[in-house]
């Protein structure tokens, strides 16, 4: 019985480096388009100055919401492939 620790380490870094990413990476990547979403609006500010609203800011933030959404999405179905697999007879190619 051999220990391969080179692929010991190599899997327990992809994990870490995986759970960074969607641990810290997605909700940074939420806060950013709703940072993005505020400023597109435009409106008046509390010291009575008026910003006029920015479609590109407003569509940036759509965007940045919709990988957000799909990689949550994402995530559901490869955590339910089995299941859906199962019980619906589908099988997806994740």
């Amino acid at each position: 019985m051999d220990i391969d620790l080179t692929s010991i380490a190599t899997s327990t870094l992809s994990v870490i480096v995986v759970g960074i990413l969607l641990g810290a990476g997605l909700p940074l990547l939420f806060s950013l388009g709703i940072v993005l979403q505020d400023r597109g609006a435009g409106g008046e500010h509390a010291d009575g100055s008026i910003t006029a609203p920015n479609p590109a800011a407003r569509y940036a933030s759509w965007a940045i919401f919709a990988v957000v959404a799909l990689v949550v999405l994402y995530g559901l179905l490869f955590i339910t492939k089995g299941s859906i697999s199962h019980y619906l007879g589908i099988e997806l190619p994740l």
